[in-house]
């Protein structure tokens, strides 16, 4: 079973060098991380920096981990008004990508405007990743079926479902059986799984300090640390590569061994 982890831009900005941080996942034995061009410096204004690329390029393959490349959250190809700066970052990620060889794009979809847009969007990047041998995963923001119909409208063999249970116990309200259900519908077309844990309660609405106390919200917490039943859903699946995503960095320098937190996740 592969087990990758992300590595959220504000990881790096703690004081931590991204060597440092990959040679820790790596003793840890993890087998792949999730990485953030823009934050490591690699787009700057829709275009990539191809002197801060190569040095980069160098980390990765230095420490010898594999690696997948994250759109940045702030990404929404349905906004018609500001279509175009968005579609240009995501073209420089993509190129990103193709010069670095990763394999998988995580992308977020799901988001508010022109669906149209999005679609005709995913189709054109896919056409150019799919010469490269490179696979786009569309992450659900909450809804598994919003994000799966996007994906069986944009119609593209290499362009896949990245399924956050942890999104999906949230849009279920934390309804166990509903939350099955849903992963269900997307089994066929998941090529990663995204997991953190919460208590499955998006309300009432609260300070972000307040969150955890009243536990509610997307927590990214670590599995088991909340009521997401991971061990029926890795069920399901048979060998998709899971996507560790903790945001706090005190969480994430603690991290278990891949072996403790497969162990969590089969509870």
């Amino acid at each position: 079973m592969k087990v990758g982890v992300s590595i959220y831009p504000h990881f790096i900005k703690e004081g931590k060098t991204l060597p440092s941080i990959l040679a820790n996942v790596k003793i840890k034995d993890y087998d792949f991380v999730q990485i953030f061009p823009h934050a490591l410096g690699l787009i700057r204004n829709g275009t990539v920096i191809e002197s801060a690329l190569k040095e980069v390029e160098i980390v990765l393959k230095g420490v010898g981990i594999d690696y997948i490349i994250r759109m940045p959250v702030s990404l929404n190809l349905r906004d018609s008004i500001y279509y175009s700066r968005h579609f240009k970052v995501a073209k420089a990620i993509l190129d990103v990508a193709i010069k670095l060889g990763a394999k998988i794009i995580v992308m977020q979809s799901g988001k508010t405007g022109r669906l149209d847009l999005e679609i005709d969007a995913i189709r054109s990047l896919a056409d150019t990743a799919n010469k490269f041998d490179i696979k786009i995963a569309l992450e659900n923001t909450f809804s598994v079926k919003d994000t799966l119909y996007v994906i069986d409208n944009v119609n593209r063999d290499n362009v896949g479902f990245a399924l956050d249970v942890a999104h999906a116990f949230l849009s279920a309200q934390g309804d166990e059986n509903k939350l099955l259900e849903d992963v269900k519908l997307g089994i066929e077309k998941t090529i990663l799984l995204l997991v953190h844990d919460n208590f499955g309660k998006m309300f009432p609405q609260v300070e972000p300090e307040d969150a955890l106390a009243y536990g509610v919200g997307d927590l990214h917490l670590l599995p088991g640390e909340g009521k997401i039943p991971f061990g029926k859903i890795l069920k399901l699946f048979d060998d998709v590569p899971i996507l560790l995503k903790v945001k706090d960095p005190k969480v994430f320098a603690n991290l278990p061994p891949k072996s403790e937190l497969i162990e969590r996740l089969r509870r």
